[in-house]
């Protein structure tokens, strides 16, 4: 279920827009999870009206049992995952700069703040990178360091669902 609960929280983020459902249940399928909706839902056409397929996805969420997450979840899920990601090294500071948005950072634990601030403190990334090749490094340098603090919390949303307690 967790891979349903990853594609529930990506949506909700909108790292996974409504046309893109289908070919996600299509592979939600092929790994396991399964139910009416989301064979419905994987057999359709990334060109269907997008409330359709939106309905699927949260039909099949309900079938699956897998709640759909408020949008503070699904932000906390989105700031773990990219630190988690930048702390591995699969992705770059600019990355996750152009991942995250201003006002993210409003709620959360004092590590999800400090990372999510991190992210957005600079504006204009090119600019100094260019400019400031120093002040770029410190600010990824800094970013870095957030993730990796982040990405050993114990308190993951990623990690802490319904289903996993004991």
């Amino acid at each position: 279920m967790d891979a349903v609960f990853t594609l529930a929280w990506q949506h909700s983020v909108g790292l996974v827009f409504p046309e893109g459902l289908p070919t996600a249940a299509a592979g939600l399928l092929a790994e396991g999870p399964d139910s009416p909706a989301l064979r419905d839902l994987a057999g359709r056409s990334r060109h269907e009206d997008t409330a359709e397929l939106e309905g699927l996805l949260q039909e099949a969420l309900a079938e699956l049992r897998v709640p759909v997450p408020d949008g503070e979840t699904a932000e906390r899920c989105l700031l773990h995952h990219l630190a988690a990601r930048l702390a591995a090294g699969d992705i770059d500071p600019k990355d996750v700069a152009a991942t995250l948005w201003y006002g993210v950072a409003d709620t959360g634990t004092e590590l999800e703040v400090r990372f999510a601030r991190a992210a957005v403190e600079e504006d204009h990334l090119d600019a100094l990178e260019t400019d400031r090749p120093e002040a770029f490094r410190a600010w990824e340098d800094a970013l870095r360091a957030a993730a990796v603090a982040l990405a050993a919390a114990e308190d993951s949303p990623l990690t802490t669902r319904p289903w996993n307690r004991s």
